[in-house]
């Protein structure tokens, strides 16, 4: 109940304290900001040195062109003027100047304790000297992870946190605050594994400094938020997707880590059976059609596509993707990505794209009916077509496309090939075969954490369209009908395909299981 009271008058006190400046500012025929929760670039914080800022309590927070605008709770210091006119000298600015609370600014000044620790790109976090050095060496595994995460400073976390995902080979990075703490969570293999539960005042620390990297409104925590970053872990280089949704003790935050340096896989190292393979091969060769690719989110579509294009890639060859994000960059391709908030989307961005002249094209998902359409019909005008759908198997897509109102006729003979997919966590190889249970006491597997598995695979099936899945197309045959004349035509589905893994070693009943089951 105190500290109930103790925040509310500190709350009334603070909110006073604007009121006043606001009335003074306008007393003194001055602009008036809150600079408490202000997005303040980095490269706008260092127009005044810090030693300047603490000096006359004055920071830069908003740069417009030629102009920038600087906020002040000393308005009178004697020196300021001469202050200001050295800034213009030096930098060729106009300066605005906007009057702040004593409190805003000092908020403001704390802004600068976050500069040393990142990378000279403004956009970029980069891990310590002793990440670099020392944490490759201590940390091999989960086990050391966890160990040396609760030992490390705040001003050190978030990039041991980087480092610690990287090592593992993890690809999201989840934090949600609790009643108990900050939970820290990483996707590795495709599941979650919880990795620590750290105070609640880390959640604070590492909350602001994401939102910091990322751009995004620090006083906004009741909205979705989105944004993303460059950084570097175990010299790495990598982009950092952030999404926050608000949550009753604090935002969630999930970060979606993208190396750039991560090999392109070939369609033989992703595991796909002999006859699958040849026939998309076969498909792929063809000069034009479209090709689908589904699945649910995670379940390796890009990647195998990404193989693909690896495979078509010629120097006699013209292909021009449409992305959301570029997530390999491949020389001797056309890689655009798609900006929604501009405008830029698949369909958009579709139409541009056939004006370019290409042979080959992908389009990372197709959303709408409208870039469904589009797609179509660049597969029958000559043109190689590559994309994602998000449905549960092969013969899903069929349904799914006519409801989304493409016209039968269209897609009877334009589709070369369908695959579905999903990613199952291979055995370790490293406690395979040794008869020991990975998670027995002292026998912890350092490979793999004590979880059996360590890498993924992907269990596929494959639709080649034939005249009586034609047929049921233009009669828009239900999902039932589909799946029957599919399994008729010979495919075989990715139940079945998971199943022979697990006969070669390769995986378990388990994991097969886990992404079939519906």
């Amino acid at each position: 109940m105190a500290q109930d009271l103790g925040r509310m008058l500190k709350s009334i006190t603070r909110s006073e304290e604007e009121h006043l400046a606001s009335q003074l500012a306008g007393k003194l025929g001055m602009g008036y900001i809150n600079l408490t929760y202000y997005p303040i670039l980095p490269e706008t914080l260092r127009l005044i040195p810090q030693a300047v800022a603490e000096s006359f309590h004055l920071v830069a927070y908003l740069r417009i062109d030629k102009v920038v605008r600087l906020a002040t709770s000393r308005p009178a210091h004697p020196d300021l003027a001469k202050a200001l006119a050295i800034l213009k000298d030096k930098s060729g600015l106009e300066p605005q100047l906007l009057l702040a609370s004593e409190s805003s600014i000092c908020d403001a000044i704390k802004l600068y304790a976050t500069l040393p620790s990142m990378a000279q790109s403004d956009e970029e976090v980069t891990v310590s000297q002793e990440g670099e050095q020392g944490w490759q060496t201590k940390i091999q595994n989960l086990a050391d992870l966890k160990k040396k995460i609760g030992t490390v400073p705040t001003t050190n976390l978030l990039d041991l946190i980087f480092a610690g995902a990287i090592q593992t080979g993890s690809s999201d990075i989840h934090l949600e605050p609790t009643p108990n703490g900050l939970r820290i969570r990483y996707r590795i293999d495709g599941v979650l594994q919880d990795i620590t539960l750290l105070p609640k005042e880390a959640y604070k620390a590492l909350q602001s400094r994401i939102k910091y990297l990322a751009r995004l409104k620090l006083d906004i925590r009741q909205t979705p938020q989105d944004g993303r970053f460059s950084a570097q872990a175990m010299s790495q280089p990598l982009d950092v997707r952030v999404s926050l949704i608000p949550g009753p003790l604090g935002e969630y935050i999930v970060m979606r880590l993208l190396l750039h340096n991560q090999a392109l896989l070939s369609l033989e190292q992703l595991g796909i059976r002999p006859n699958a393979l040849a026939a998309i091969r076969t498909a792929i060769r063809k000069p034009h059609g479209i090709i689908f690719n589904t699945g649910p989110t995670g379940s390796g579509k890009t990647t195998t596509l990404y193989a693909i294009l690896a495979e078509l890639n010629q120097p006699g060859v013209k292909i021009v993707t449409l992305e959301d994000p570029i997530e390999y960059k491949i020389s001797g391709i056309d890689q655009s990505q798609v900006e929604p908030e501009q405008g830029y989307t698949f369909a958009t961005g579709l139409r541009s794209v056939l004006r370019q002249d290409p042979d080959i094209i992908l389009v990372g998902e197709i959303r709408d009916a409208e870039t469904a359409s589009t797609a179509v019909h660049a597969a029958l005008t000559g043109h190689l077509v590559l994309t994602t759908l998000h449905t549960n198997s092969a013969a899903a897509t069929l349904p799914r496309l006519i409801d989304m109102g493409v016209p039968p006729f269209l897609l009877a003979g334009s589709i070369n090939l369908i695959i579905a997919q999903r990613l199952v966590r291979k055995i370790c190889a490293n406690c395979q075969g040794t008869g020991v249970d990975p998670k027995s006491a002292g026998q912890i597997c350092p490979s793999c954490s004590g979880t059996r598995y360590k890498g993924r695979m992907a269990i596929i099936e494959v639709l080649v369209p034939d005249a009586k899945i034609n047929q049921l197309i233009a009669t828009k045959a239900s999902l039932t009908e589909f799946e029957a004349a599919a399994r008729t035509g010979g495919m075989i589905t990715m139940k079945a395909d998971g199943l022979a893994k697990v006969a070669q070693g390769l995986t378990t009943q388990e994991e097969v299981d886990r992404v079939t089951e519906e």
